[in-house]
């Protein structure tokens, strides 16, 4: 078994998620000053790398089809809007990110939580995820300004189109861990919606994962 088969199997896997989130994460702050084939790379980098996880991970061949062939929409539609991010594509793009993204938190869990026993690993599987759900809810803002620019604004005033991703993003990741600055604000009424089912999981994510992590370092110290 070679090295990429085995990485999943050592729970390694997990710190590559890590990784690869908390660069998303940076990079969509600094979003202004990248040229198109810095986001293309950026993009392409993801999907790439985590393709490898999807590979190495215990899934069904059903589960890693599924996970392929998402991944491979996505790539298409990273090379068609090297150019030109019409808001059509922009849509479709965003709303397969979400897909993606609540699949591979769907993986990381899973992997997490059947294994026997709670290494360093796993909990940066839970890390992760968590940061994971902040992009989610990021591409779900992000859809939703598509179709209503109005439902945020920040200072008062409509979010400029250039600064969509950037902004939205920290919005996200300001309600998910519940800090709540005030300085963009949700108007419309699904993005409200958006926002307390957000501060919500922010707040019980990381209880239920913590408390189950516990639960199964205790049953274990028990088995021996």
């Amino acid at each position: 078994m070679n090295a990429i088969d085995n990485l999943w199997k050592n729970d390694k896997g997990f710190i590559w998620m890590l990784v690869i989130a908390t660069i998303t994460l940076i990079s969509s702050q600094l979003s202004e000053g990248i040229l198109w084939e810095s986001k293309f790379i950026v993009r392409a980098g993801f999907f790439f790398v985590t393709l490898i996880a999807i590979r190495s991970s215990t899934l069904s061949k059903f589960g890693k089809l599924l996970g392929y062939a998402i991944a491979a929409a996505i790539l298409l539609l990273a090379v068609v809007m090297i150019r030109e991010e019409r808001p059509a594509l922009n849509l479709v793009y965003t709303i397969l990110v979400a897909g993606y993204m609540i699949y591979i938190i769907t993986m990381v869990i899973r992997q997490i939580f059947t294994s026997q026993i709670t290494t360093v690993y796993q909990i940066g599987g839970g890390v992760a995820a968590y940061i994971l759900l902040g992009h989610i809810w990021a591409s779900m803002y992000l859809a939703l300004y598509i179709i209503q620019p109005g439902s945020f604004q920040y200072g008062g005033a409509a979010i400029q189109n250039d600064e969509a991703l950037k902004q939205l993003s920290y919005f996200s990741f300001v309600t998910l861990t519940t800090i709540g600055y005030g300085d963009i604000t949700a108007v419309g009424p699904v993005a409200r919606i958006l926002v307390m089912i957000e501060g919500l999981l922010g707040q019980l994510f990381p209880a239920i994962f913590i408390a189950t992590l516990v639960s199964h370092q205790i049953e274990d110290s028990r088995k021996k």
